[in-house]
């Protein structure tokens, strides 16, 4: 099996994290070599075929995604278990975070969750297996490949996910929209899961009784809940913020 990556950034980040075996690099020959003469240099440096091909080509692989005349096919994306999470964790002087998501299913949110992720200095995320969008170039674009250099674990349970990190000393954290503790007055100085819901129904029921708490970001004039993307990022800056990063 394997992908086909697409865009500068996340071709570039995929080949840097070195996490994927690459077959061929595919460059548009209308693509001028300014703005990815690094992606090339490596690359070539790394014996990676690369093909030159005509717009057409692209457009008849990817359709009209904003591939920006690069594209190359990969391996797989490298999942990992909670254990790789932990020992990241483990072996870090700050704090843990770990990022979990119930219900993301929309790729633009979920690559924007996992970009943030990576920024704020999060040792990994969980996903529900069965509730997620997959793991596909297009998360990765979402991302602008920081999906490439972060650990990920997709599991089938995601409350006895959380119960694992729960007795490796983590508390579980969960964003709701109904909860009376406000982000900004909860205390983020320990190591924590924090659990962000899906874009319609948030964190489901089980999964919430699973929580240490919950916390809410406080909104002024509420005519619907915060994007799951934007919400996940208030709450992880919030984090990183109290912990004085």
């Amino acid at each position: 099996m394997s992908d086909l990556l697409y865009g500068i950034h996340p071709v570039y980040e995929a080949l840097a994290a070195g996490r994927r075996k690459f077959k061929t690099l595919y460059i548009s020959k209308r693509r001028k070599t300014k703005g990815i003469q690094g992606l090339l240099e490596r690359a070539q440096a790394e014996g990676i075929p690369i093909q030159y091909r005509e717009q057409d080509y692209f457009r008849s692989l990817l359709g009209g995604s904003v591939h920006q005349g690069v594209a190359a096919r990969a391996g797989d994306y490298p999942l990992v278990d909670i254990g790789a999470i932990l020992r990241k964790a483990e072996t870090d002087a700050r704090l843990p975070i770990v990022l979990a998501l119930d219900g993301i299913v929309d790729p633009q949110n979920l690559g924007s969750l996992i970009r943030t992720a990576l920024a704020m200095g999060a040792h990994g995320i969980i996903l529900a297996k069965d509730r997620s969008a997959h793991l596909s170039p297009s998360v990765s674009k979402a991302s602008a490949g920081a999906m490439e250099h972060t650990l990920i674990a997709r599991v089938p349970n995601l409350v006895a996910a959380l119960k694992e990190l729960k007795g490796a000393g983590l508390w579980v954290v969960g964003a709701h929209v109904g909860s009376d503790q406000r982000v900004d007055e909860a205390d983020f100085n320990l190591g924590l899961v924090l659990v962000i819901g899906g874009e319609e129904k948030g964190i489901r029921p089980l999964v919430r009784k699973t929580c240490d708490y919950l916390v809410s970001v406080p909104q002024e004039n509420v005519v619907d809940s915060l994007n799951a993307a934007v919400a996940g990022a208030i709450i992880m800056y919030e984090v990183v913020r109290q912990r004085g990063r």
